[in-house]
Parts: structure tokens; sequence; C-alpha cells
């Protein structure tokens, strides 16, 4: 990994920390394919965070201080995302990976049980591991519609990088060298309801993280997405009613991945899923309505 261009991410992140949780840990965890960031901040029950493809933990920023008022709220990079090692995704099963990751990590935080807070395909790969080792989540929060609700459930923007032919290149000249202005104009494309309200901290952040992880992003899009949308074998299905532990579903009405009434009507099939739909969002909710997505989640964990 080019020093020089970690040195650019290292500085995005301390500005951003600096605004949003000046005492927050940050530390490396290790698993069997290499190592990760985490963020820590607060004590008490410990919550995880798991981001979505092309993300980083850093998203969770404008939430998480007051996630951490009550609880130890640990945020984590994926593999080859935001400052984690390089990851190839190719060929790599997420169904398999998610359990495999999530445990192995959770391991080396030595945290046996957790709640967990994830997004997109971070949403995924949780619901993947709760499915596996249900004793191990005791209550999960998934922010913006989860990858595997149903196709195509990928905007098309995404849906073309998982392309054979076009999607290299094409994704070369989105994410090779972005801007901050890039990374919002994309964010408001299929990420948010209202650019206007994403910090400019962020931004920089999310520009440098994709620049480091160009590599990484393009196996990890060809793994989720064909033509289609998400590829079939990623679509959980009744696997949804098979969740023991309660659920929340938080979707923003404008989500450009799927419309509510897919949360809607796995929330309609598993008692164990409660459904919430956050007016005038989109897919990262709480950038567009943080105090919401967080009212919703601390009366989801003290119901």
């Amino acid at each position: 990994m080019d020093c020089e261009v970690d040195q650019q991410v290292e500085e995005a992140q301390a500005a951003l920390l600096a605004r949003y949780a000046p005492d927050i840990e940050v530390r490396r965890a290790r698993w069997s394919r290499g190592e990760v960031q985490v963020l820590e901040l607060g004590s008490g029950p410990p919550l995880l965070l798991v981001h979505g493809a092309l993300g980083m933990a850093l998203a969770w920023l404008p939430i998480l201080q007051p996630l951490a008022q009550h609880r130890h709220v640990v945020a984590v990079d994926l593999p080859g995302h935001g400052l984690a090692d390089p990851f190839d995704y190719s060929g790599v099963d997420l169904l398999q990976l998610g359990p495999v990751f999530l445990h192995e990590v959770l391991d080396e935080l030595q945290l046996a049980d957790v709640d967990i807070m994830a997004h997109s395909v971070g949403g995924l790969l949780s619901a993947a591991f709760a499915l596996t080792e249900p004793r191990r989540v005791n209550r999960l929060v998934l922010a913006g519609a989860p990858a595997g609700i149903r196709r195509p459930g990928v905007p098309l923007q995404l849906r073309l990088l998982g392309l054979p032919m076009v999607g290299r290149p094409l994704a070369r000249r989105l994410l090779s060298n972005p801007t901050p202005q890039d990374a919002k104009k994309l964010w408001g494309q299929i990420l948010v309801a209202h650019p206007e309200r994403i910090d400019d901290t962020l931004l920089v952040a999310d520009a440098e993280t994709q620049r480091r992880n160009l590599s990484s992003y393009l196996t990890v899009a060809r793994c989720i997405a064909d033509v289609g949308g998400v590829r079939r074998d990623l679509i959980l299905g009744r696997r949804w009613e098979s969740l023991r532990m309660p659920v929340l579903l938080l979707w923003g009405d404008r989500d450009a991945f799927a419309a509510p009434e897919a949360g809607e009507e796995v929330a309609g099939r598993n008692p164990n899923v409660r459904f919430v739909r956050i007016p005038d969002a989109g897919h990262l909710p709480w950038i567009d309505d943080p105090q919401r997505v967080v009212a919703e989640t601390e009366r989801f964990f003290t119901a």
C-alpha cells in the first residue's frame, strides 16, 4: 500500500474524528486474512457497527457519539475498506465471509456477544452471521436497505461496476481520482436524499478512501452485483424469517437500493422484525435524519 496515500487518508480521518469524536480510540484488529481498523468509544453494552460495501467505518461518525452515550460502540472497517488491509474479493462467497470475519473480529476484541447495527452489504454480512451464530447477536439493527432482500437491490450505476468487460474501466474512471465534489454528487445520486447535509470533512475522507482502496473496490463490486442487480446467490429469501433475535429495519422512504415495501414484507413474515420508515431519507438514513435514527435505535434497544 502506498504510504503517501495512507497518510492522506489518515489526515482526513484525523480531521473527521476531531470534529465528531475527539476522545475516540483507534486501533487495529487482526483476523485470519489481514488487519482492519477499529474505532471505539463509550462504555456499557457493546454495539458493533458494520458499514456497507465501498464505504468506511468513518461514515458512522455523525451518530457515533450519541450512540456511545450508554454503550461501548465499536465501528469496524470491512476488509479492503477504510484503513483496513487490501482484500481481493474475487471468488469470495459473502455469505461465508461475513460469519468468519465477524466471528474472528469479535474474538480479537474479546466480545462474546453484541448488538449489531449494520448497513447495506454490511447488513447482509451481519444477517449471515446472526443466522450462523445466533447466540452472539443479541439484537440487530439494519439501517438502510440491506443487500440480500430482493433484486435488483443495487442502483444501475453500481450494477455496471460488476460487469466483466466495462466494470473495471468504468470504476477506474469514477473512483481512481475522486474529489470531495465527486463524492458529494455520487452520494446525492444513490446514497442520500439531501446531499447538502453531508459534512465536507466526511466527503474529503470518503474521496481519499476511494482512492486508497480502488483495487479492493473493483473486486467487491463484481462479488456483489451483476447486470440484473444483487447476485441471486446472495438473496436470503425465506432465510430472513429464520432470524430469532429482535431485528429493527430502519428504511428511508427514498432509498435508491430498495423500496420500503421490501422491508415491510420481511417484517410481515417474521414477528421478531420491526419496521420503521424514515421519511425523506435515502440509503444512509442517519445522514439525512441522524436524530430520528438515533432515537429509533435507542427506543429499540431499551424496549
